[in-house]
């Protein structure tokens, strides 16, 4: 196996983009963190390159073609940590890109939005615009935390003007779309965020899923965020879980790559990229208490 390397950078997109210099065929991170106590320290970075885009594609066929065994293991209570895919959602340089997040009511989708739109904007030239696919009471719990940050808030109840309104922010280099929550039960709301979705034709779609939900919910819930067109996965509420393998089998079975996760229930700050080094702590945790 390849041995990993570090990257450092003045921020998390400068390491990143370094790790892309580094490994353009595509790479995993094991490990995350800053070099020193501070939020204006470098940012170190551990990659491990995992190969070609072809070997990259042979290995989704393989993820798809192992849910049955990821159901063997869910029914003897085990958890493969290499089953789940990651993956590193970054805007890119010197383009504007539109970012958007769904999920159940109660998921933490308004939560996951602040918190990337505090860790983003002013980093690296990137300037967010933040977007509230609903209602002017949706709107409002984006209001205050935009008028914290001194970042434009757009809303758009209608999904047919939706582009319009975002085309508006266009003085923005990211726009974050909050989407009112939606359960799988909900098929006029998802059929209009399906709607909205298509006009935007956003960069990522993100799902946003509760570590303390139900697995079957959580099943279902991705299920529906894959008809609407999620890219990726933002895993919420995780100080609250008992156990978190139900939540990362649901994920692994669909082959979503798990972009984001938040250790908190009340506060966006500590919202941070995935590793897979995380994952095995978790898994590791798992079986010490089994």
């Amino acid at each position: 196996m390849t041995e990993p390397t570090r990257c450092l950078g003045r921020s998390e997109r400068d390491a990143l983009q370094r790790a892309h210099a580094r490994h353009p065929g595509g790479f995993e991170i094991l490990e995350w963190r800053r070099s020193q106590q501070s939020r204006k320290a470098p940012v170190e970075l551990l990659v491990r390159p995992i190969g070609t885009r072809a070997s990259m594609a042979r290995t989704r066929l393989r993820l798809l073609a192992s849910v049955t065994a990821l159901r063997a293991q869910a029914a003897e209570g085990r958890f493969d940590p290499g089953s789940l895919r990651t993956v590193t959602v970054v805007p890119s340089s010197g383009a504007r890109e539109v970012w958007a997040f769904l999920g159940a009511p109660g998921s933490g989708v308004t939560r996951v939005v602040c918190g990337l739109a505090a860790r983003l904007n002013g980093r690296d030239r990137c300037n967010v615009g933040l977007l509230s696919a609903g209602d002017e009471t949706h709107a409002n719990d984006l209001r205050g935390f935009a008028d914290a940050l001194g970042l434009p808030l757009h809303a758009s109840p209608r999904a047919a003007d939706i582009a319009d309104v975002a085309a508006s922010l266009g003085h923005r280099s990211l726009v974050l779309v909050d989407f009112p929550g939606a359960g799988p039960r909900d098929g006029d709301r998802l059929g209009s965020h399906a709607r909205a979705l298509q006009a935007l034709a956003p960069q990522a779609v993100c799902a946003v899923l509760a570590a303390d939900a139900d697995e079957a919910a959580l099943r279902r819930q991705l299920e529906v965020s894959i008809r609407v067109g999620a890219t990726c996965v933002a895993l919420t509420r995780v100080d609250l879980a008992a156990r978190l393998e139900p939540v990362l089998r649901v994920i692994a079975a669909t082959g979503l790559p798990l972009a984001w996760v938040g250790h908190g229930s009340g506060t966006s700050s500590d919202l941070a990229p995935v590793t897979s080094g995380w994952i095995e702590r978790v898994c590791e945790r798992h079986h010490a208490m089994a």
